[in-house]
């Protein structure tokens, strides 16, 4: 199986060059590059990457979904493995990531740890949490930098929904698993994405943070029980408080009552 590798980018150019260097760097390379501009500026990829890596242009501020999407239709190869244009991958990424696909894997999510100040700290690691009842919950460690899918699974499911802001990531996962419990999704607790954390703004501000967990449960409230709905209602609160939303405080004292009287009377 040969392993396309897209890159989402939009205006992080010095951040981009690391995010390539860390692809290049790699025990087993992928056999593509794709890059997806969407930012306001061209990509100027650096001459010693030349004859490695393709450019696609999407109009400015597309979105990640879209630039995702856009990758995946684009690229040649039976795997799609994401990496964002701020974060990496440590150097036996795709190595592993290939050997889960040979022993029979449709999708595969890798550990993700941080980078802070220097130093490579553990963030999330979603091996045995991925469930449906789990992604409705919470994020257990997906993201765009440590998934990797078959592209004739991701083109079926519809690739990554545009309309999330945020949470499209679990999102993808909750399709695959809702289109087929059975699929077989390889969590790779040894597997290391790095994800860096930095002053710049991230997707995953509050602001950004509480559209895309509105949109989530909007989507999935059919699927969503009382308690799991209330919980989410909360985190959409919480979220907007600390975005700077004073009227929001409030929201997130009702639905942090509501969500443990609901869960106190379902214990009977």
């Amino acid at each position: 199986m040969k392993i396309s590798c897209i890159i989402p980018t939009c205006d992080r150019k010095d951040m981009l060059e690391q995010t390539l260097q860390s692809v290049l760097n790699q025990t087993k390379g992928p056999d593509e590059i794709i890059v997806v501009n969407n930012g306001n500026n061209d990509v100027s990829i650096p001459s010693k990457f030349d004859g490695y890596i393709k450019v696609i242009r999407l109009p400015p501020h597309s979105g990640v979904s879209k630039a995702r999407n856009a990758g995946a239709k684009f690229a040649t190869h039976e795997i799609l493995a994401f990496l964002d244009d701020d974060d990496l991958w440590g150097r036996e990424y795709l190595e592993n990531v290939a050997k889960a696909f040979e022993k029979g894997a449709d999708c595969v999510v890798s550990r993700l740890d941080r980078l802070i100040d220097g130093k490579i700290l553990p963030h999330k690691n979603a091996a045995g949490l991925i469930s449906i009842k789990n992604l409705l919950l919470f994020n257990p460690g997906i993201t765009g930098s440590n998934i990797t899918i078959k592209k004739n699974i991701f083109i079926s499911l519809g690739g990554y929904d545009p309309k999330l802001p945020t949470s499209e990531d679990k999102s993808l996962v909750l399709e695959l698993l809702l289109l087929n419990t059975a699929s077989k999704i390889a969590t790779l607790p040894d597997n290391q994405a790095i994800q860096r954390q930095y002053s710049g703004e991230r997707i995953t501000n509050p602001q950004y943070l509480a559209i895309g967990i509105n949109a989530f449960t909007k989507k999935y409230r059919h699927l969503m029980n009382k308690q799991t709905y209330f919980l989410n209602r909360w985190k959409y609160f919480k979220a907007c408080a600390e975005a700077g939303d004073e009227i929001a405080f409030v929201g997130r004292i009702l639905y942090a009552l509501i969500y443990r009287a609901a869960k106190f009377f379902s214990s009977f």
